[in-house]
């Protein structure tokens, strides 16, 4: 996909007039909602112990809950993709930082299994609009050859963000706050709400991009799903999303469940993620286009491979295969993304709708993940079979990644160069 500073459709640059600033103050502004974003979602695992047992919340219950965000992604990622076409980036960051902060607020106050539901629920209605936003930017201020860079910056800031909180929940900030986890997520929600200030300064770098009109509607929702490379993209989408979201909220447990201390856990965890977002910056940089559907196959080949490892390896080999799996999940919405951003019969136009598909079939897997995980755990009482389901999940996702394969040689026959929609 190929755009020109100045073409018409919907998304793009106005004229010339006066100095812009640069795209990369967009791009930082984006990251921090972004970073808030993952924090939002990192948070809730290293506090599952506390929060289950302050309101007696059995583990396929916290499953639920940890997925609840998820499952409403389902019904509002399409609907978001058609927002953010119609307001704009500028305002659409806006609403999705400001939602997740009020998140993370009503998590600190609920009372219950259903409050603490609906208040990790919230967070489902304003994530999809900074989800689809961010490739949307990407898509709108740079051109296909230098979109790599930002598009792995993008996807590396929630990881970051995940990363930090799993890395100090436990060790600084539960101690700081006398372990007391409403404390704690109200302290992450003003952390949101400091990122959500920097975007509104940041955002003057996308004034000059016009919103334009909308195609995320039925008719394009429909096109969209019929192409064979979208319909590859969505499969893969639902089988990665089950995996990096159950694994994501259940890690520091699985972990605890082999033999580690909370503490540890928590580092072992953060160390995973860290690891993760020289993934995301680097392995879609790497990857030339034409190779992204056989490095996902491969991907997915090992990462299934380590987390069936976790509960008998040793420290060492635990080390490795957590590294490993931080690496190559990272690397995995880079390369869809680029895929989607990459297609010529998908236009900037068509870039919401395409994300919001994405985030919509995705968030399937990520909320039955989390639930499908907690429920095996429980009914196994441990978590060895729940990681051998993660494995049997990314070996799904590698032979859908084979059909995207073969789909994308299909395409490439076809391909008119001169069908790109400017």
């Amino acid at each position: 996909m190929s755009f020109a500073p100045d073409d018409h459709a919907g998304g793009h640059v106005q004229g010339h007039a006066g100095a812009r600033p640069s795209p990369w103050l967009a791009v930082a502004g984006v990251c921090g909602v972004y970073f808030s974003f993952g924090l939002s979602i990192g948070v809730m695992a290293p506090l599952v112990d506390e929060i289950s047992l302050d309101l007696g919340l059995s583990r396929s219950t916290m499953g639920s809950i940890l997925g609840a965000w998820a499952l409403i992604y389902v019904f509002t990622a399409v609907p978001a993709g058609a927002v953010v076409d119609r307001l704009g980036l500028r305002r659409s960051l806006l609403i999705g930082g400001l939602t997740i902060t009020a998140s993370l607020l009503l998590r600190s106050v609920a009372s219950g299994a259903p409050t603490l539901f609906a208040a990790v629920a919230v967070f489902g209605f304003g994530g999809p609009l900074v989800s689809i936003a961010t490739p949307k930017l990407v898509a709108s201020l740079f051109d296909e050859d230098a979109r790599r860079l930002p598009t792995g910056f993008g996807v590396a800031a929630p990881s970051l963000g995940s990363a930090v909180a799993l890395g100090v929940t436990n060790p600084v900030l539960l101690p700081l706050f006398d372990g007391n986890w409403r404390a704690v997520t109200a302290a992450v929600a003003a952390v949101a709400l400091a990122a959500t200030g920097v975007w509104l300064y940041a955002s003057r770098a996308v004034a000059h991009v016009r919103q334009g009109p909308t195609r995320t509607d039925r008719a394009s929702v429909l096109r969209l799903v019929r192409l064979p490379s979208m319909r590859r993209i969505l499969t893969i989408s639902l089988f990665s999303f089950f995996f990096s979201h159950a694994l994501n909220n259940w890690l520091p447990e699985i972990l605890t469940d082999t033999g580690q201390s909370d503490d540890a856990a928590g580092y072992l965890s953060a160390i995973s993620v860290t690891v993760g977002i020289a993934g995301s910056l680097t392995i879609a940089r790497l990857v030339p286009n034409h190779r992204r559907p056989t490095a996902l196959v491969g991907i997915f080949v090992v990462i299934g491979t380590m987390v069936a490892v976790l509960s008998v390896a040793p420290f060492a080999l635990l080390l490795l295969a957590l590294a490993v799996l931080g690496f190559g999940r990272a690397g995995i919405i880079p390369l869809l993304f680029l895929e989607i951003m990459g297609d010529d019969e998908i236009g900037i136009g068509d870039i919401g709708a395409a994300t919001g598909l994405f985030f919509a079939v995705g968030e399937i897997g990520g909320f039955t993940g989390p639930y499908a995980i907690g429920w095996v755990a429980d009914v196994s009482d441990g978590f060895t079979a729940a990681t051998l389901l993660l494995t049997a999940v990314a070996g799904a996702a590698a032979l859908a990644a084979v059909g995207l394969r073969s789909a994308r040689g299909t395409t490439d026959i076809h391909r008119t160069p001169a069908r790109r929609e400017l």
